[in-house]
């Protein structure tokens, strides 16, 4: 076979991607032949780094969380990749025939070697507990442009422009808070590394458990957001 790029995202600060397993996807796809490049975080290389975003996506296989949030982070940086796969809680054999492969091949001290490699560099890579890059990506295919997420959001993280939303500020977004992702009617809000689904980008609705008054919590934002306003207002009379 002709050699193809395969960038894996190891998601090295958060536990629901197994490492061991992408260290044994690594040394079984380079014995197929692929060539594998492991990343410590595709959400931080998307917001700090989009042009290397944009080579280790554009033209390769790319595997990591679910493909909803995979296609909606290679939106953000202005690429695509030829396929993504999702590796977030399936077994090695259930994505390897999303490749048409197994995993019957022999793991030799080759295929040891390799796998030992792997996990040696995964295991280097810097765990950021609670400042790891957390950040609203949006699915444009879903998204309505209502500008609720905008609305809702006390930290700048959104901006609306030319009637369109984008996620202008993803530093300003508050580690582990998806929120705003609620009282979006499209469920166009994604969470990546949020636990349940719909918003991590999965499809499944593990979120149905929460009940919200999503009414409520939408005015509640907009009072803050005024009262915000009133506050610097008064704090700019102050100066004078």
């Amino acid at each position: 076979m002709s050699q193809q790029n395969i960038v894996i995202c190891a998601c090295a600060s958060r536990s629901f991607i197994s490492k061991v397993q992408v260290a044994e996807l690594v040394a079984t796809l380079q014995q197929a032949g692929y060539n594998v490049t492991i990343e410590a975080d595709l959400c931080e290389t998307a917001e700090t780094d989009p042009a290397r975003m944009r080579e280790l996506v554009t033209g390769n296989i790319i595997m990591g969380c679910y493909t909803r949030a995979l296609r909606a982070l290679a939106d953000r940086a202005d690429c695509s990749a030829t396929k993504n796969i999702n590796i977030r809680g399936r077994r090695v054999e259930q994505v390897l025939k999303e490749l048409n492969l197994d995993d019957a091949m022999d793991h030799d001290e080759e295929w040891q070697a390799r796998r030992n490699a792997a996990l040696a560099e995964i295991n280097a890579f810097t765990v950021k507990v609670a400042t790891d890059a957390w950040y609203p990506i949006l699915d444009y295919e879903r998204c309505v442009d209502c500008g609720k997420c905008h609305d809702f959001c006390l930290f700048g993280v959104y901006s609306i422009e030319d009637g369109k939303v984008k996620v202008a500020q993803p530093q300003n977004c508050k580690n582990n808070c998806p929120a705003c992702s609620r009282v979006c009617p499209a469920e166009a809000v994604i969470f990546p590394k949020y636990e349940r689904s719909p918003i991590n980008g999965g499809s499944a609705n593990e979120e149905g458990v929460i009940m919200l008054d999503m009414d409520t919590m939408y005015a509640d934002a907009l009072r803050a957001r005024l009262e915000q306003r009133r506050a610097s207002v008064m704090l700019f009379k102050d100066k004078k």
